[in-house]
């Protein structure tokens, strides 16, 4: 009897399910543009005891959404404590994750003012853009809904970065693109909670920007035009401005922010709006691709 039943059942479940074919996306919530990708701008420091919970909040959404959504890791001087390293009498927390192009974003957005850990998710928002982290999936999933007007292309060697950027409808605006240089897996000292960890491992730390300039001379843009861009680089001299911007930084700088290693560090281009300063695309390959 039993052997019966279990047919009849096995009978009934194949003549009522349907057959669903691919996407398999039932609610329209749930959308994602493949060809879009979005940008994190996370506020850290290495004393901030709070902030190793933002950086796991972006892996979190990066498990969800994979390399659509591209992070920057920031530290910016109007911290105070929590990015300024220890005195050199000590020996933990001695490195300078400081830039000037991170400090330029801070005092522009006033991110610093508001505590850390925040940040910007393609910087969207009309007056403050700065969002608790607990905002930043839902910001994400609305931004990956959205259309692309471009498609970024990066090749790069040991000296030049090269984008070829592709419009893909008309459009009108004032646009400037930035080039960042970016590097992960780096180990060093940070606060997480009542922890000071020794081997903590830092990503999408940003070393420097290379352009943040006009995408063109026009404000006309039509779908299909390609605009190439290639910017020439040392990354040693690179480095050394970082060296030089600890040494001169009057918030305890000491130098200490070279050991760049190549092997380890990207290239992230972003277009914005330069009215609302809103992101639009972003893409991000490893160095000397």
């Amino acid at each position: 009897m039993k052997k019966y039943l279990f047919i009849i059942s096995l009978i009934f479940l194949s003549n009522s399910c349907d057959i669903i074919e691919s996407p398999y996306i039932t609610d329209s919530n749930s959308y994602v543009n493949p060809e879009k990708k979005v940008l994190i701008e996370d506020f850290t420091g290495h004393r901030c005891t709070f902030c190793p919970s933002a950086t796991r909040e972006i892996s979190a959404i990066q498990d969800i959404y994979g390399d659509q959504v591209i992070a920057i890791a920031i530290h910016p001087t109007g911290a105070g404590n929590f990015t300024q390293p220890y005195s050199s009498s000590e020996t933990d927390f001695q490195y300078d994750w400081r830039t000037s192009w991170g400090d330029n974003w801070d005092e522009q957005f006033q991110v610093s003012n508001a505590s850390l850990p925040k940040g910007m998710v393609n910087r969207i928002g009309d007056q403050s853009k700065i969002l608790e982290k607990e905002e930043w999936a839902a910001i994400v999933a609305d931004e990956l809904k959205k259309e692309v007007d471009y498609k970024i292309n990066i090749t790069s060697t040991a000296n030049s970065v090269t984008l070829s950027t592709e419009i893909k409808n008309d459009i009108n605006g004032n646009f400037k693109y930035v080039v960042c240089l970016t590097e992960s897996n780096i180990i060093n000292w940070q606060k997480d909670g009542t922890l000071n960890i020794e081997d903590y491992e830092h990503n999408d730390v940003l070393r420097t920007v290379l352009a943040d300039e006009e995408l063109s001379s026009t404000t006309n843009y039509l779908a299909g035009q390609i605009i190439e861009k290639t910017i020439e680089y040392d990354l040693t001299a690179l480095e050394q401005l970082n060296i030089e911007y600890s040494y001169q930084n009057e918030s305890l700088g000491n130098g200490i922010a070279g050991g760049w290693d190549a092997s380890n560090m990207s290239v992230v281009v972003y277009i914005y709006n330069d009215i609302t300063k809103e992101i639009l695309q972003v893409e991000e390959v490893h160095l000397n691709n």
